[in-house]
């Protein structure tokens, strides 16, 4: 099939190989994006996981928590300019949609849902109020997502950073709520937003993508290990398990990578935050990360084209 330079656009944006890269590896995979990503992942064109799409679009990621810390929400917004995500207006839009979300007695099913619910205050439906500031400011507006998590035996923490271009809602599970767990909740807040983890575990991570990860690792792995039994020809070596070894090391890496309680703590790599958790034993007892959820404006989401 015929490579557009749309189609090589898209690519770059996901990955930020090169053109020429980009194209070779469309034509390559007949066209096809996400096989085009591998493509380039294994011959070393793109060497960093890349989850999100560059920033396209603008607007507010803020959050609401209940004062015992026992229930929270967080919203993005979008709009077109970045002019309009910073009048007061706008903000306190986006931060009454939080509000609401904290309020509610139940959280939405979906964005839909939300939209169509009234905002108790004045009495108007969500979206009215969104339409009623398109109509004020003359730009669009769009609500993306939004999260409500609700304390299990612990607390829900927020923290919002680079003044609403990301926020992180964290449910923290602790035996012995008080100060101690709110820092740690902070702490575990911050490594989110900063690290971006896909799981909280290493048996959280969906088998789909441990599976496509494995099948990139293994045909690098394979053109690795011929290239070293070619270069030590009087040295026998067993390909298969030379592979296999590989491929176990890349995905001890990507667990590191992507799994949280695997990171290194971004304020001290040296520790993994699964021991900054077990060192916070003696303050908070036995604690358990439940769920959380990281909103980057602008990221591209499952489902969504980078051009969306």
């Amino acid at each position: 099939m015929a490579i557009t330079s749309q189609m090589v656009k898209i690519l770059r944006d996901k990955t930020n190989a090169g053109m020429m890269d980009c194209k070779k590896a469309l034509t390559e995979c007949e066209g096809d994006i996400e096989k085009a990503v591998d493509w380039l992942r294994q011959k070393g064109l793109l060497t960093a996981r890349k989850r999100s799409g560059r920033a396209t679009k603008e607007g507010l990621v803020l959050a609401a928590e209940s004062p015992d810390g026992q229930k929270g929400a967080l919203v993005e917004l979008n709009t077109e300019t970045d002019f309009v995500a910073k009048m007061d207006s706008f903000r306190e839009l986006t931060q009454n949609v939080a509000n609401f979300l904290l309020e509610a007695p139940q959280a939405p099913k979906d964005v839909e849902e939300l939209l169509a619910h009234k905002c108790p205050t004045c009495g108007k439906l969500i979206g009215e109020l969104i339409q009623g500031a398109v109509g004020t400011t003359g730009e669009n507006m769009k609500l993306r997502r939004f999260a409500v998590h609700s304390a299990q035996g612990g607390l829900v923490h927020s923290y919002i950073h680079m003044n609403g271009r990301l926020g992180v809602l964290i449910n923290l599970k602790v035996e012995k709520p008080g100060a101690a767990a709110v820092e740690l909740a902070h702490n575990l807040a911050m490594q989110i937003a900063a690290a971006n983890p896909l799981a909280i575990t290493v048996k959280d991570v969906p088998p789909a993508i441990l599976a496509r990860e494995r099948a990139v690792y293994e045909a690098k792995a394979d053109e690795e290990a011929e290239a070293r039994i070619q270069k030590n020809p009087k040295k026998p070596l067993d390909k298969a398990s030379l592979v296999a070894k590989i491929v176990e090391g890349q995905i001890k890496k990507f667990y590191s990578e992507a799994v949280l309680m695997e990171q290194p703590y971004v304020k001290e790599p040296a520790k993994s935050i699964s021991q900054i958790v077990k060192e916070a034993a003696p303050a908070v007892g036995q604690a358990e990360v439940v769920q959380f959820a990281r909103f980057q404006l602008g990221e591209e989401l499952e489902g969504e084209s980078s051009e969306g």
